[in-house]
């Protein structure tokens, strides 16, 4: 079998406790062909020297590149642009994979003749050692079942996928980092039909305190609400059947911040507590629509109720 040079992006960002595990792994893959280009998003800790200890010890592996602060996804998407590979892949700075990350994925989408393959990903306590699978279940998965489990919370990250470089043409790559993931993943599995699929995980997560999703109230936090927002507008216009899975995704994610803000609304900055307008907003005009989703749940639909009358 053929294999072509396959990329792996890492946004880096004061992972210091993490980043070496993350980039040792991308190092034992046992497939060989492979670039691993680290984007240091501006951090303040160690992560820099990590990095560059890194490219002096494998300087024909890994490539540095160096930006302000401007979130993981605009550094996936310089990542992007500076990659070499036919394929691509990526790995979060505080995750670490399987041997076979590279392998597995990229002979299910191979024997699937798809443009991406993905997998589920192993969530585990911090300190924990996970153990791999040496073999590996694939098959293909087409867009109904893709679309009903991505609704579910599945495949929406950049992570635990190989993608061919030409499924990131044309997309749209927000600013807000919290997911983002979920937007971008939605524009590619609009043209898909098949996607190769391995049952086994081969990406770890490790949910620690520094994780993103446990980052305090801010506007990089409510780019979550933008984001799910983002992707039912562009479902709605692109995959109509899909939408009210859509907008469940985005009215779940109305409740929470809104919920957030209005528990914390003194003392926010203009900027932030702002959002409570924008949210309302969306609650108010779709309002009928939402309460009439059946993919959303009615402790969600009460919650929102109770926030529009009597929560300003």
């Amino acid at each position: 079998m053929k294999h072509p040079l396959v990329s792996i992006i890492v946004p880096v960002y004061n992972v210091e406790n993490y980043l070496d595990r993350c980039i040792t792994s991308l190092l034992d893959q046992d497939y060989s062909n492979t670039e691993i280009i680290l984007v240091n998003d501006g951090s303040t800790d160690s992560s820099a020297a990590i990095c560059v200890n890194f490219v002096g010890r494998y300087p024909e592996k890994i490539r540095l590149i160096t930006q302000a602060n401007q979130g993981a996804s605009i550094a996936r998407k310089n990542g992007i642009v500076a990659a070499k590979g036919e394929y691509l892949m990526f790995a979060d700075s505080d995750d670490f994979v399987s041997p076979k990350y590279v392998s597995a994925l990229f002979e299910a989408m191979v024997k699937t003749n798809s443009q991406m393959a993905s997998c589920p990903v192993k969530r585990i306590e911090p300190g924990a050692a996970p153990e791999f699978a040496d073999s590996f279940t694939t098959r293909a998965m087409h867009r109904e079942e893709l679309f009903r489990r991505f609704f579910k919370y599945e495949f929406w990250g950049y992570v635990c996928g190989i993608y061919h470089r030409n499924t990131f043409d044309n997309l749209i790559f927000p600013i807000a980092t919290v997911n983002e993931d979920y937007y971008i993943k939605a524009q590619m599995f609009v043209n898909q039909t098949t996607v190769g699929f391995v049952e086994e995980p081969l990406y770890c997560y490790e949910q620690h305190p520094g994780s993103l999703s446990k980052q305090p109230l801010s506007l990089r936090a409510l780019g979550e609400f933008d984001n799910a927002k983002a992707t039912w507008e562009f479902i709605t216009q692109h995959a109509p059947s899909y939408s009210k899975q859509a907008l469940s995704i985005a009215s779940e994610a109305a409740c929470k911040w809104l919920n957030a803000l209005n528990r914390h609304d003194r003392g926010l900055p203009a900027e932030i507590a702002s959002y409570k307008a924008n949210i309302r907003s969306f609650i108010k005009h779709n309002f009928m629509e939402i309460m009439l989703n059946p993919n959303l749940l009615w402790k969600i639909k009460l919650v929102m109720i109770y926030a529009l009358i009597f929560q300003k």
